[in-house]
């Protein structure tokens, strides 16, 4: 089993094994690239944020099973042989209709969480054990799972809108495939929770990415994320805008959005 640190997991080392974990791993550039920790916190935020519409729709969705799933959601790529895989490469094999694979995926991240569970003894979280969650997490297989899983995609997606923003676009596949294959028809992926997009109401719906005013009409290309650029240049995509927000309220969450830790060799040759 692929192994992120030099040492069996225990639970005292939780948030900080999750920190070796980095997202879009399959991208060999990500000029903003994050990791587990920071991911799992902003898809708490966008949790909490979603909660109150949904227990309108859906007022027996059990908010503590929904936050604890959260909690715990992404701790088997920590051992997984694959890490974090992204949806546009779990995407891509279903595309090729290349079930084995993706069966083998799912094979591994049981495997994983099996494992998981028995370093860190199986816990109880909020009165839940740690691998029932897992495994929810994995199977989406309950509402609150679904809810997880909405908000989760949503971060993806808006990562890789950060990173188009800012000229790397090998990210535009990725934010296309969000837009076709999982929030264009999202009460058919979300089938547990669909009342809610059904609505087509804020930001359970999905407008046309309008990029126009952002880059002045086609004046002014592509540019790197300053404080100033992230505070005063603001796009026409509501779920990016609020995921910068969440961003600026978590420790550090300027650095986080305009801190460039990754480059193209072409920008290594120009510096």
């Amino acid at each position: 089993m692929k192994k992120h640190f030099d040492f069996f997991p225990c639970w005292k080392n939780r948030e900080e094994d999750l920190k070796k974990v980095k997202r879009y791993h399959k991208f060999k550039i990500m000029f903003y690239r994050t990791d587990l920790l920071i991911h799992y916190k902003r898809v708490s935020k966008f949790v909490e944020i979603f909660l109150p519409d949904v227990l309108k729709v859906y007022p027996k969705i059990n908010p503590k099973l929904t936050r604890s799933i959260t909690f715990v959601h992404d701790d088997y790529e920590m051992v997984s042989k694959r890490g974090d895989i992204p949806l546009q490469f779990k995407l891509q094999l279903a595309e090729n209709g290349n079930d084995k694979e993706l069966s083998d995926i799912l094979q591994e991240e049981i495997v994983a969480i099996n494992s998981l569970s028995k370093y860190y003894k199986n816990p109880k979280i909020n009165g839940y054990y740690y691998k029932d969650l897992l495994m929810s997490a994995v199977f989406k297989n309950c509402p609150e799972a679904q809810l997880h899983s909405f908000c989760d995609k949503i971060d993806g997606y808006c990562e890789a809108i950060h990173e188009v923003l800012a000229g790397n676009i090998g990210f535009l596949e990725p934010v296309i495939n969000y837009l076709m294959k999982t929030f264009s028809n999202p009460a058919e992926n979300f089938p547990l929770i669909k009342e809610v997009f059904l609505k087509k109401n804020g930001l359970f719906s999905f407008p046309v990415v309008d990029l126009l005013g952002y880059f002045e009409k086609g004046r002014i290309g592509a540019f790197f994320h300053t404080p100033e650029t992230i505070m005063n240049k603001k796009t026409e995509i509501p779920h990016y805008e609020l995921w910068k927000e969440i961003t600026l309220s978590m420790p550090n969450g300027m650095e986080i959005l305009t801190r460039q830790t990754e480059f193209h060799l072409n920008q290594k040759s120009a510096t």
